[in-house]
């Protein structure tokens, strides 16, 4: 009997190189949201530091251009605070696109590899088939044998 071979073997490499693939684009794409929640944190906490130092700059003497600067600087600060907001928003999504193409990259490759399994345990039971028809046979020969000497 032949050596069992599946004749998808080369598709199915080329789904697990895929499954890699979606798998690194998968953990980069955490990476860049772990970095934009950083930077996030840190706009919010440059934010909250500085509405901090206006409020205590207030209790104290009171100078119009300082608090002018401070507003626009406030401002700005909020601006930066939306801005990391929303590419924390962009990352997320990716983060969710590149988990449903890992989810069908490793499905494809389940789907594959469940054949190959098939096929091999249909390549096995043959196999056995087989062995079983040839032992059949010999059996068969040697009871034909004893009884043409027992005659």
């Amino acid at each position: 009997m032949k050596k069992f071979q599946f004749r998808l073997e080369k598709v199915l490499d080329l789904r697990k190189m895929t499954e890699e693939r979606a798998q690194k684009r998968m953990a980069d794409a955490h990476s860049a949201r772990a970095l934009q929640e950083a930077q996030c944190d840190a706009a919010e906490t440059a934010l909250i530091q500085e509405e901090n130092r206006l409020r205590s700059e207030r209790a104290g003497k009171f100078k119009a251009g300082d608090a002018l600067l401070g507003h626009r600087f406030g401002q700005h600060l909020r601006v930066q605070v939306h801005v990391q907001t929303e590419k924390l928003a962009r990352a997320e999504e990716l983060v969710g696109d590149r988990r449903r193409e890992l989810a069908e990259a490793s499905r494809q490759k389940k789907m594959l590899e469940t054949l190959r399994e098939k096929r091999l345990e249909d390549y096995v039971v043959e196999g056995i088939r087989l062995e079983q028809a040839v032992m059949d046979d010999e059996a068969g020969q040697r009871l034909a044998r004893i009884r043409e000497i027992n005659g």
